[in-house]
């Protein structure tokens, strides 16, 4: 990996070593579905760089909100809604290709406009953004999180199945259950 990403991921993890390891478990998921839809080698390459610096942008928001159990507040939410933003601003310096920010800027947005931080919908969205999203809430609900206990995989497969068409690319969630019903990842999400 890029040594220039190695160098992000450590000050990230002198602030929050949890957000580095979500975002290169995160990656592996991303590169799975990428391979699995048939991506260009410069997709995957390009998704492989979003996913691992996709929360880039929680470096700016303090451990307290990040970790804090329970309901976030109004300012604090939006602190969190921020992140895609802030981290794509955050790495301009690095002249990634273009895909890479916009990927890092829409992977929290959803296909019916209720995602962030711009309300993007269906095709305006990116389709490595779109994988990322999946791979991204996967991820976090089959994993323990510092405010809260893994929910478990099936709770993370039945959100993906259930909002399909709706928050999440019918394509993209249909690549996961393939993966996922064929062992392809092992005991990655084995608790």
């Amino acid at each position: 990996m890029d040594p220039i990403v190695e160098v992000l991921e450590s000050a990230m993890a002198a602030q929050d070593p949890y957000t580095v390891g979500h975002q290169q478990r995160v990656a592996q998921i991303s590169l799975a579905l990428a391979r699995e839809m048939g991506l260009e080698a410069r997709q995957i390459g390009n998704l492989e760089m979003a996913a691992r610096l996709h929360d880039f942008g929680k470096i700016s928001v303090p451990i307290g909100i990040l970790s804090k159990p329970g309901k976030l507040s109004g300012p604090e939410m939006a602190m969190i809604k921020g992140h895609p933003a802030t981290g794509a601003d955050m790495l301009k310096p690095l002249t990634l290709p273009t895909a890479t920010f916009m990927t890092i800027m829409q992977h929290h947005e959803r296909i019916n406009g209720s995602g962030y931080p711009f309300g993007l919908t269906g095709e305006d969205i990116l389709l490595e953004a779109k994988i990322l999203g999946v791979a991204d809430v996967v991820e976090a609900m089959a994993s323990h999180r510092p405010y809260r206990p893994s929910l478990g995989i099936e709770t993370a497969l039945g959100e993906i199945s259930q909002n399909k068409g709706v928050l999440y690319d019918t394509s993209v969630v249909n690549a996961f259950a393939r993966l996922y019903s064929g062992n392809m990842f092992g005991n990655f999400f084995a608790t």
